[in-house]
């Protein structure tokens, strides 16, 4: 990020553009955690900078008319269709204020100013991009499995407490940790979308594999707690927890070593802890099914098939 916004000021004094500032801004504000997200993030700042670039200028063009409207009214009149434009489109979130900057600060200049910052802006956005790429980059890949690592752990944990007598308090805190984590995974899903896009990541199905198994897997767990609520708290499942959260941590583990490791118990254990014609026994049926379909989709991206000889 600092490398990012020494350079933008300095293309800006190379260029002689007279507010630089913004480059150096732009940098700060889209230099993210990999380069997926650094795309985003630029794309929307250069897509809010535009729209809300053109419509300031028409704000100041009704200025210089004179046609005797008053400075709030033209602020309104540039406003409203940005605002509603964010409300459709997201991406366009800083056209509003754009907008009004551009209205405000030119006054009575000519509109070279917002082209102008739209100029600096656009710079600030491919140094930024330029940086995230070739400066110890971190692609959008790697960020996804990562997250998709955390996720196994959470699943584990999160089916040790249905098996368990825990409160519904500390049910719920579970599956919230859930849902914000496959929040979290869908945006690093776009990122990578973005950089394929970008054409700067090859054509790679597993991560929309990956996080299909992830899907299929809470909703298998979320059906376990429902077939464990029946039963009487007597019955000792710790075991059966135990050999879960095991099985989840051995598929992370894959995922953050990029080695399949073939010590762990065999998926077949877990059906030695509840009948099969029980609704408990039905429920792990499916999600031993899942979690082999995993461990085979782990394998095939640890060890992809050699090509045929010619």
């Amino acid at each position: 990020m600092t490398l990012a916004a020494l350079l933008a000021y300095l293309g800006t004094e190379l260029v002689g553009l007279q507010q630089g500032y913004w480059a150096v801004i732009t940098c700060l504000i889209i230099v993210q955690g990999s380069l997926g997200a650094t795309i985003s993030a630029g794309i929307a700042r250069v897509a809010g900078t535009a729209a809300g670039a053109v419509m300031g200028g028409v704000g100041v063009l009704l200025l210089r008319l004179h046609l005797g409207l008053p400075e709030w009214v033209i602020l309104l009149i540039v406003i409203i269709p940005l605002a509603l434009l964010v409300a459709s489109r997201p991406i366009f979130r800083l056209a509003p204020l754009t907008g009004a900057l551009v209205l405000l600060l030119a006054g009575s200049s000519d509109l070279a100013f917002a082209f102008s910052r739209i100029a600096e802006i656009a710079l600030g956005c491919g140094i930024g991009v330029l940086v995230s790429l070739f400066v110890l980059p971190e692609r959008a890949t790697s960020v996804l499995l990562g997250h998709a690592a955390a996720i196994l752990d959470e699943l584990g944990a999160f089916a040790a407490i249905l098996l368990g007598s825990a409160e519904p308090v500390t049910r719920e805190r579970g599956a919230a940790k859930l849902r914000a984590a496959f929040a979290q995974i869908q945006n690093d899903m776009k990122e990578v979308d973005n950089e394929r896009a970008a054409r700067l990541l090859r054509s790679d199905p597993f991560p929309e594999r990956l996080v299909r198994h992830l899907q299929r897997l809470r909703t298998d767990v979320n059906m376990l707690g429902r077939a464990v609520a029946p039963r009487s708290g007597g019955e000792n499942l710790a075991g059966l927890a135990d050999l879960l959260k095991r099985q989840f941590e051995a598929s992370a583990a894959v995922l953050r070593t990029h080695a399949i490791s073939e010590t762990h118990e065999p998926l077949d254990e877990l059906m030695k802890a509840a009948e099969a014609e029980t609704p408990l026994g039905f429920a792990l049926a499916t999600l031993q099914n899942e979690l082999a379909e995993l461990r085979q989709a782990l394998k095939d991206w640890t060890m992809p098939a050699k090509p045929p000889h010619s």
